[in-house]
């Protein structure tokens, strides 16, 4: 199961939650303490800087990366560590800074999930470019790790068949 980042923001940020309109989920409303703030976009997506996580179903291993600027704009993610437990394993440098707040649950770590239309069998994650997130400001970016031993279409053929 992927764990949504709890609340641990600053106070300051009112509770009154806003309305969005999607297209996979219809109207939600998004509490302000649950928006989550890409400064530099993600991949791909530059102009899209304001999103919330949203759950799949309860116990899935899958949650949701909405836009709140597009609508129709969603990406899946699971958890790198249901993919490959040892995903930090080797992984220094010049990310050792930016991942070593995951284990201390001041980060939180996604990898975006791709699946093939009506082949679910085929979904990959892309291990190459996670999704990092600091769960007190609420900021994200997506860090490519180049020179990793990681693919950005990692299957998930295995994980499916606990789920």
């Amino acid at each position: 199961m992927v764990q949504v980042p709890e609340e641990k923001v600053h106070e300051s940020i009112s509770e009154e939650p806003i309305q969005v309109q999607t297209t996979r989920f219809g109207t939600i409303n998004v509490n302000k303490k649950r928006i989550i703030e890409f400064p530099e976009g993600i991949l791909g997506f530059p102009k899209q800087k304001r999103f919330t996580i949203l759950e799949h179903k309860p116990d899935s291993p899958f949650c949701w990366l909405q836009s709140l600027e597009d609508p129709a704009l969603a990406f899946v993610l699971t958890s790198p560590f249901l993919v490959l437990p040892d995903y930090l394993k080797g992984l220094g440098g010049p990310y050792e800074e930016i991942l070593e707040g995951v284990g201390k649950g001041e980060t939180a770590l996604f990898v975006l999930v791709t699946i093939p239309p009506g082949r679910v069998e085929d979904m990959t994650a892309n291990l190459l470019g996670p999704i990092v997130i600091d769960i007190a400001s609420r900021k994200g970016r997506q860090i490519v790790l180049a020179n990793s031993p990681y693919s950005p279409r990692h299957p998930l053929t295995e994980m499916l068949g606990g789920w």
